[in-house]
């Protein structure tokens, strides 16, 4: 009991006249928040990052300092894991929101053995599904709003997209990316609101469709023939659409992507292929290269599909 009273009239003053400001007072909390792991005083912990999400952490030597300290905590709950990644998907600057990101993952890195563990392995796949479900409501509410107040929830819906990709990153390589890519493809409220919307961000959105269809093609996303036919259902067109921006992107490699879609369409029915692929030629008449190039997928299907026809309509397509 006497170390309860220790503990609590320790961490007092921070909660009743935080001064984010002070890198003494965050060193404390970084020293606070080791004993409190080690007590498992779970509450205790949470004030302590809530204090911590206040941080000014955009100052490069604070945020290298901050960053050791976080990462030599052991074995960190999965509440506490929880806590830190919901400090990087609430931050909008470039640089913290980097640094943050590369926190999370030296503390998954660092903590592999536990992860590896079944119950454990399962429940943080959990909360990171909740946190994506969170940024997909937050996504569906930014697009409704997005003509009345352009620039600003543009910029939103940047951040949203990034915080979807990285936790998407995180499930793949979980390799429990599967129900992720269920809830996208069932978007399809989403995905009929992105196409009506003209804000320059838009394409980062399918940046998430781009990752879950390399992913599915890299075999790190096994998906049954279902929810791959719907994801392409829901997706495709607002890929298409965006592709041209997605190749402006430096992360961006295009021919990968128009491969692993190729492959993904010629595993569907010849009917849904026919749907997608001529979707894709009317798109491709129309805007050349904006448009991925699908050209070998269209040809396979033609070759197909006319190789009962008269003689000098199947030479088409040899």
């Amino acid at each position: 009991m006497d170390s309860v009273i220790v503990i609590a009239s320790l961490v007092h003053p921070f909660l009743a006249y935080p001064d984010p400001w002070a890198v003494g007072a965050l060193g404390f909390q970084y020293q606070l928040l080791s004993v409190l792991e080690l007590l498992c005083f779970q509450a205790c912990l949470h004030s302590c990052l809530k204090f911590l999400g206040a941080v000014q952490w955009v100052v490069p030597s604070v945020v290298s300092w901050a960053v050791q300290r976080v990462v030599a905590l052991s074995y960190p709950s999965i509440d506490t894991l929880f806590q830190i990644m919901e400090v990087v998907l609430k931050t909008d600057g470039n640089e913290g929101r980097s640094e943050g990101k590369s926190l999370v993952w030296k503390l998954l890195r660092a903590n592999e053995s536990l992860l590896s563990d079944a119950n454990y392995a399962r429940t943080f796949s959990k909360i990171v599904l909740s946190s994506c479900q969170r940024c997909l409501s937050s996504l569906l509410d930014l697009f409704k709003t997005a003509e009345n107040y352009y620039y600003i929830v543009d910029e939103q819906i940047s951040v949203e997209a990034d915080n979807l990709l990285w936790l998407l990153d995180i499930l793949v390589d979980r390799r429990a990316a599967e129900e992720f890519a269920s809830l996208w493809a069932n978007q399809q409220k989403l995905a009929n609101m992105h196409s009506k919307t003209k804000t320059p961000s838009r394409h980062l959105v399918s940046c998430v469709t781009t990752r879950l269809f390399v992913g599915i093609g890299n075999g790190e996303i096994l998906l049954a023939k279902d929810t791959r036919q719907l994801l392409l259902q829901t997706w495709f067109q607002p890929l298409v659409d965006d592709f041209s921006r997605l190749r402006e992107l430096s992360s961006f490699d295009p021919e990968v992507v128009e491969e692993n879609i190729e492959r993904l369409i010629l595993d569907l029915t010849p009917e849904n292929q026919r749907s997608l692929l001529l979707a894709w030629y009317e798109c491709f008449l129309k805007k050349g290269d904006k448009c991925p190039d699908l050209r070998k997928a269209f040809q396979g299907w033609c070759r197909r599909t006319f190789s009962k026809a008269p003689s000098h309509l199947s030479l088409l397509f040899k």
